[in-house]
């Protein structure tokens, strides 16, 4: 066994894999990517039964929807536009929670962008259709760089914020409910995720509640629930999301695994998503080429200087000529689970017994 794996409770050897999404500049977020069941699940749910600190008892408890966003608008780096937005436009609030919760967990790193006008290379442009509705959606989402730091404004409303989820339940214990708020939690979890697994799931990692697993995306939004209720609320008593038969409050709800077959019909993305992506494809490719042209004009006419920032007039080009490769191998393509490639696989997941025999079979010496 290699020593980035480990053996969850029930014996499996699993194996941890990439987290953060990756992909060319302009190519699509499609649903399997980004795991957009997971997220209408996790948002939909309306158990009321998370605390609200700036609600009055009794009066006080909510979903984990309303319980999220209400962190998002209550951060400090969160601007007063932005919290209008939120507040004015559900579905924007809905779809920047999202997002944000992505970047929270780290699925989504700093360098993606939703402006295909964009020009720094610094960035890269992906458009996101299951999430991207309406023209709300398109024009005013944060990249992830900003939605990043409005997390962090987050944690800043707590003084300090908890680091460990041993903290966490430490506040609980002295009677601070909830104990920090959902998106401080997750950073911990995230950061703390071998040992969050190890005390609390059975059938996998932790962090491929978030990842493409062929595990129902309405179990693993429970299981990420009955996570947040235990440490935001209360780790003794009952838990809304635990399962009746469970034989111990210590494990989240069964997990239990389906077929490939069956994780297909999951994530599936509509016609117009399909056609949404690939007309955002084709733009940026369409500016990033401008974008190269018009800069080879101004060079031979001497307007712009050859030294200047070389890094980023060669990082232009690169994608640029990244972009037309995509466009001539999309072209041969039909099928939506090509459009967007991501580049996590499924978990490997290895009986015991087959690794021990394999193993012995390794062990022993060539006749």
């Amino acid at each position: 066994m290699e020593k980035s794996d480990y053996k969850g409770q029930d014996g499996l050897v699993i194996t941890p894999r990439p987290l953060i999404i990756k992909g060319n500049d302009g190519e699509p977020l499609l649903r399997k990517t980004i795991q957009y069941d997971f997220l209408q699940a996790l948002f939909s749910d309306t158990t009321q039964c998370f605390t609200e600190p700036t609600l009055q008892a009794p009066n006080n408890k909510v979903n984990f929807s309303t319980l999220y966003r209400k962190a998002l608008i209550a951060s400090n780096k969160m601007t007063g536009s932005q919290r209008i937005k939120m507040e004015q436009f559900p579905e924007f609030g809905l779809v920047m929670a999202q997002v944000c919760l992505l970047v929270n967990i780290g699925r989504i790193n700093t360098t993606l962008a939703f402006y295909p006008d964009m020009r720094t290379a610094l960035r890269y442009y992906h458009s996101i259709p299951s999430l991207q509705r309406d023209e709300t959606t398109r024009q005013h989402m944060y990249d992830a760089a900003r939605m990043k730091t409005v997390l962090k404004g987050c944690t800043g409303n707590e003084s300090p914020p908890a680091s460990t989820p041993a903290e966490i339940l430490s506040r609980q214990a002295s009677g601070t409910i909830p104990a920090c708020n959902p998106v401080t939690a997750l950073f911990t979890f995230t950061a703390h995720s071998t040992t969050i697994t190890k005390d609390h799931y059975r059938e996998c990692e932790f962090m491929d509640l978030f990842l493409p697993t062929p595990i129902s995306s309405v179990a693993r939004a429970r299981a990420l629930l009955w996570l947040l209720y235990r440490y935001l609320e209360d780790s003794k008593g009952p838990n809304p999301f635990q399962d009746p038969a469970a034989k111990s409050p210590k494990y989240a709800p069964p997990l239990p695994r389906f077929s490939m077959e069956e994780m297909e019909q999951e994530n599936v993305d509509s016609p117009e998503e399909i056609e949404y992506g690939r007309k955002m494809l084709q733009y940026r490719i369409e500016f990033l080429n401008k974008t190269e042209a018009e800069y080879a004009q101004d060079a031979a006419k001497g307007k712009v200087d050859p030294n200047a920032n070389p890094r980023g007039q060669k990082a232009m080009k690169k994608k640029a000529a990244i972009g037309r490769a995509v466009q001539e191998e999309l072209a041969a393509m039909d099928t939506q689970s090509n459009l967007s490639r991501d580049t996590s696989p499924v978990p490997a997941v290895v009986d015991p017994a087959v690794a021990a025999a394999q193993a012995a079979v390794t062990a022993v010496p060539p006749a």
